[in-house]
């Protein structure tokens, strides 16, 4: 299979050569038996034999022109070197295709500058009278070859370009989740460390927890979005954590429908915006107070929602950017989606705070099951 491609694109080439020069030939067939007064109009087998035989032959001299362009291109620093040889070649391969030419037309009977023992005659009055006419044949197809050499480099570096991009994108996006995972994990060994020697039951609950939650993020290395179902399991995971150091003063509320689970999320988007609450909102309450996550489809996106209880954000009324979470999973949603994403963070009406992120809402393959309404 391999050996048949080059014949394959032999074949292909040829044949554009051969339709391209037929057409030439057949148009300025035309203009000799149509465009020139009476004396000089030619028979109709005439005029295509000579056209034909002509742009065939400029047909098979295409080849030499373009690996001739391709060795001596037309650059910045070569092109004192190019001219004079494109210059000379161009004459040379004219006056090659002018004789080919005369000598074709003789065998065939139709040379209009004679035929028969006055070859030579014939071949230098085709000369003397096609050479100018004939020159800028080579200087046409030359031209052709560097405008499509360079448009074939610009569209090369136009998707060498838009490759880089993404790799660039994709590299930030890692470098993002590649943060936030510490961050999490860092707080929760902290969390773990301070139950150690006053409740051991309990700090061995949140180590099993903690390697439940990362076989969970390590199932999705690699992937910037899930399933919101599965996105779920992982908040799921996190927030049993925070349950046993909380204990009773930590309630959670999630109320998602069905028909979501299968929504396309940032991986790691819940969980921050979690931590986020509980850190900065309920866990400044010494009754604590409860966390709710909600999900909801308006007009083509997806609207997450995570709020709590709390005391609010230290400006009353106000939004703020938050910790380093929040700023990281800005920073994704922005690569992900561009302009397609909103995230707000501001007080909710009473006490405490609210996160919204919309999102597009995409659907995906649907992982396993996951708790859509859940009361704590």
């Amino acid at each position: 299979m391999p050996r048949l491609r080059p014949l394959a694109a032999t074949v292909a080439t040829g044949s554009i050569l051969f339709v391209l020069s037929t057409a030439a030939g057949l148009y300025f067939a035309t203009q000799a038996r149509f465009a020139y007064p009476d004396p000089f109009r030619l028979p109709w087998r005439q005029a295509l034999e000579i056209n034909l035989v002509y742009y065939w032959i400029w047909g098979l001299l295409a080849p030499l022109i373009v690996l001739t362009a391709r060795r001596r291109p037309f650059s910045r620093s070569a092109w004192a070197v190019a001219l004079p040889l494109h210059a000379a070649f161009g004459v040379l391969l004219t006056a090659v295709q002018i004789v080919a030419a005369q000598l074709v037309l003789i065998a065939l009977g139709t040379s209009p500058y004679g035929s028969g023992r006055a070859v030579l005659g014939a071949v230098g009055k085709g000369l003397r009278t096609n050479f100018h006419s004939s020159l800028p044949t080579y200087w046409l197809i030359l031209a052709v070859v560097h405008a499509v050499d360079y448009y074939a480099k610009y569209r090369d570096r136009e998707v060498r370009a838009s490759q880089l991009e993404a790799r660039l994108a994709e590299a930030r996006l890692a470098a993002l989740k590649r943060q936030m995972n510490p961050h999490f994990l860092f707080n929760t060994l902290n969390s773990i460390s301070s139950l150690m020697y006053d409740d051991p039951g309990a700090a061995d609950a949140m180590l099993a927890r903690l390697s439940e939650l990362l076989r969970l993020a390590l199932d999705a290395d690699g992937e910037q979005e899930v399933p919101l179902e599965r996105e779920l399991a992982m908040l799921s995971r996190y927030l049993e954590i925070e349950k046993i150091r909380f204990e009773d003063r930590l309630r959670v509320e999630v109320d998602i429908a069905p028909a979501l689970l299968a929504a396309r999320v940032p991986a790691l988007s819940l969980q921050p915006l979690a931590e986020n609450a509980i850190r900065h909102g309920i866990a400044r309450r010494p009754e604590g107070g409860t966390l709710r996550v909600r999900a909801a489809r308006e007009d083509g996106h997806l609207r997450l929602t995570v709020e709590d209880d709390g005391p609010g954000l230290p400006e009353a009324g106000g939004s703020a950017n938050g910790g380093i979470g929040l700023k990281n999973l800005r920073a994704r949603l922005e690569q992900l989606y561009g302009e397609a994403q909103r995230i707000d963070l501001m007080n909710r009406p009473g006490s405490g705070a609210v996160v919204e992120i919309m999102i597009p809402f995409r659907t995906g393959e649907t992982l396993g099951e996951a708790p859509h309404t859940d009361r704590r």
